[in-house]
């Protein structure tokens, strides 16, 4: 089994390349929408921040839901509290990643679509790295087009993350993101054949 890790900084992306890795049937481990699961159905880590963050619980028909702007802006504007909420998250992420790799045991290829790859020191897990990039303009553009997004906010996700210069410095295949999905997609497979090649 070789493991591609997918990584790059907000608005670089980095989901569009997991789709389109998907796309090509390759199973995809998507550590974004695991943490979302578990903030909204794991009623253990609901009671662990509502002791820490008790006003970042809200109440919708007499249960307990986690508003996420709420939190993601305690965490984002303070490195010890971003610190608390990884050590709740991160092992039950890791749990179920690890999971996944058992499941898909037998795959040629599996992807680990993680924003924090290097910061967490997965890409030592990885066989390969695909690195998404794109100008700083453009993914400032991207990233304000979401919901509730601010300025401010973009910036403090963004420092919260390795540079680019830093993470290039594993060698891991860039992934330009900046000429359109076409122009990614090729740049997808260019990548993939290099792999397969390689194994051979």
């Amino acid at each position: 089994m070789i493991i591609i890790g997918i990584t790059g900084s907000i608005g670089t992306g980095k989901t569009t390349v997991s789709k389109m890795l998907k796309m090509l049937k390759i199973p995809i481990f998507d550590s974004d929408k695991k943490v979302k699961e578990i903030l909204d159905e794991n009623h253990l880590v609901k009671e662990k921040i509502l002791k820490i963050w008790p006003d970042a619980i809200s109440y919708n028909h007499m249960q307990r839901k986690i508003d996420k702007v709420a939190l993601s802006n305690k965490i984002f504007n303070n490195k010890k509290e971003r610190k608390k909420l990884e050590n709740i998250i991160h092992p039950l992420v890791e749990k179920e990643r690890n999971t996944f790799l058992h499941n898909f045991r037998n795959f040629g290829i599996v992807g680990l679509d993680i924003p924090l790859l290097y910061e967490a020191g997965i890409d030592k897990k990885c066989d390969y790295v695909f690195l998404t990039h794109t100008s700083k303009k453009t993914q400032k553009k991207r990233v304000l087009m979401r919901p509730k997004m601010t300025e401010k906010k973009f910036e403090l996700i963004n420092n919260a993350q390795w540079s680019f210069e830093r993470k290039i410095k594993s060698k891991p295949y860039v992934i330009n993101t900046s000429f359109g999905k076409t122009i990614t997609f090729i740049l997808v497979l260019f990548y993939l054949l290099k792999i397969k090649f390689r194994v051979k």
